[in-house]
Parts: structure tokens; sequence; C-alpha cells
């Protein structure tokens, strides 16, 4: 009875520790970047709402992690990197702004 315990008690700590470690290599996975080309429509705080080129509304939140190409301005037609986030806003999430640059506008 004792080995029996022995060998449940080994097998338990095994698994909790296999458990942890796929949890950990979940968390170090770095989140793919898209890409998001349009007009910059406002700055709200640390938000940004960029209209991209099929007409939607996207707000990025930005921090002092966001790369920023100089003095980034509403209109200004901007390239953003971002990753997708679980950061809560209103009736959804918000995506993070990795970088911001300007592009040339195409007329």
């Amino acid at each position: 009875m004792k080995k029996l315990i022995v060998q449940f008690m080994f097998a338990m700590v095994i698994g909790v520790a296999v458990v942890s470690l796929s949890y950990a290599a979940d968390l170090t996975e770095s989140p793919t970047p898209k890409t998001i080309k349009g007009e910059l429509l406002k700055i709200d705080g640390e938000f940004y709402v960029v209209k991209d080129m099929a007409g939607k509304e996207i707000r990025l939140h930005a921090d002092k992690t966001t790369v920023l190409d100089g003095a980034i301005k509403a209109g200004d037609e901007v390239q953003v990197q971002a990753t997708e986030s679980s950061r809560p806003y209103k009736n959804g999430f918000v995506d993070h702004a990795v970088s911001i640059k300007h592009v040339q506008p195409t007329k």
C-alpha cells in the first residue's frame, strides 16, 4: 500500500511539472504582428484610431514601448505594426501598437 501511495505521489508531481512547463511555454510565445495601413483619425490619450484601407476604424493602444516615427498627428497616413491583445476595452478588446510610422499618401 505504501509503495502504491509513493507511485501515485510521484505521478502527481510529474503531472504538475509538465502542466507548468507547457503553460510557461505558452506565455513566452510572441504574438504575430499584423500591419495596418490607413489614416490616423484621432489620438485619445493612449489610444489611436486608424481608418484602414477598407474603411474600418481600428482602435489601438500605444504605451511607452510603442515606437513612434516622429510627431504623429490626426490626418497622417500611417502604417502600424500591431499585435492582438486580450486587453479589454468597452465592448471588446484593443490591439497593441508596436510601432507607428508615417507613410507617403497614395493619390
